[in-house]
């Protein structure tokens, strides 16, 4: 009883002292009917996108050939030097061949001697002086010395490297004098203004990929610049070790800044198209679906309205709208956590969607 006499004049002081600062100004405004909350938008844009693919690829020579000799013996010649540029069919190194070109010239002076008489023994054959048969003889004799010349030619071709397409040669690895094999490198050839690059990439996404589509790649070589190319051919199997499948790309690499065994990041640009774009700070996610606050004119100001929405692809910043929007929409980005559906709000600065 005492309790209830001390603390009774004690909560009735409470209460007034309540009352004096709860005054009609600050029961209004924490009601239903309180000011525009100030609020920044963005506007709905139109945008061109896409579902980019990325992955690390090595990129490889287009054609890429280790020269060695078919026969065993001494260089005689060497015509060219490390990393020179090329064409097709310049000679780059003569084996010693002294003994097939004395050979040759052999067998062509009897290549000769053996036409002329067959060209004799023709017109003799047409006058009924000589048999077809001695003829047809000299007629053999000549077919195999023409056989015989053109083994001779071909031994003197093995004898004779040449570069089998345009490119850039490696390092040199012979001298001339030393004996060269069917196992010794001479030098490698490389053509490098375009390059192959192959990548893996998981199998979940095999159905985005298909030939035809563009590439950007980049490197740590050259972080500012984008090598642009296009896919050639998706493996037709998927590894069942990592679940990736082995994709190849074709770059342009016309100044050959890009070297053969460089690792790249690689882009592919899927499903290009024009979508709607918001900033993806916009959404407001409840019970498992999308909104957000579009801005509306009224005659006193703006009000904010609550629209689902269906969102598509994400990107850094921004998220696709595939439904519940128009372009040239105002939606809120900031501010969302302070109002509700109907409420007044002032825009105070409009923001840009995010770059992809």
């Amino acid at each position: 009883m005492k309790l209830i006499r001390v603390f009774g004049p004690i909560r009735a002081s409470v209460f007034a002292l309540l009352a004096t600062f709860s005054t009609p100004s600050t029961l209004h405004a924490q009601g239903p009917n309180a000011g525009p909350v100030p609020v920044r938008a963005a506007t709905v844009a139109l945008e061109q996108i896409a579902n980019p693919v990325e992955a690390l690829g090595t990129a490889r020579a287009w054609e890429f050939v280790s020269l060695r000799a078919g026969v065993t013996e001494h260089i005689s010649k060497i015509h060219f030097e490390s990393g020179q540029k090329v064409k097709a069919g310049d000679v780059l190194v003569e084996l010693s061949h002294g003994e097939e070109l004395a050979e040759l010239a052999g067998a062509r002076a009897t290549l000769e001697r053996f036409e002329r008489d067959e060209k004799r023994l023709r017109g003799l054959v047409n006058k009924n002086l000589t048999t077809r048969e001695q003829w047809e003889a000299v007629q053999t004799q000549v077919a195999e010395t023409r056989a015989l010349i053109d083994g001779l030619q071909a031994r003197i071709d093995d004898r004779i490297i040449r570069a089998p397409f345009d490119g850039q040669l490696g390092l040199r690895n012979i001298s001339v004098g030393s004996l060269a094999t069917p196992t010794t490198e001479i030098t490698t050839i490389q053509e490098i203004d375009r390059l192959k690059l192959d990548f893996t990439v998981p199998e979940r996404q095999l159905s985005a990929i298909s030939g035809g589509m563009k590439i950007e790649a980049m490197s740590q070589a050259h972080p500012k610049r984008v090598f642009n190319g296009e896919v050639m051919i998706v493996e037709a199997r998927v590894d069942p070790q990592t679940r990736a499948f082995t994709v190849r790309g074709r770059l342009d690499n016309p100044d050959g800044q890009l070297k053969p065994g460089m690792l790249l990041r690689v882009k592919i640009i899927s499903n290009p198209r024009q979508a709607l774009t918001i900033p993806e700070a916009a959404l407001v996610p409840l019970a498992g679906e999308q909104s957000v606050f579009v801005v509306k004119k009224t005659e006193g100001g703006h009000m904010v309205q609550r629209s689902q929405v269906e969102i598509g692809q994400r990107y850094r910043g921004k998220v696709e709208v595939l439904s519940g929007l128009n372009q040239g929409d105002q939606v809120v980005t900031r501010g969302t956590l302070h109002i509700r559906d109907g409420q007044a709000v002032t825009v105070t600065a409009e923001e840009g969607a995010a770059s992809q």
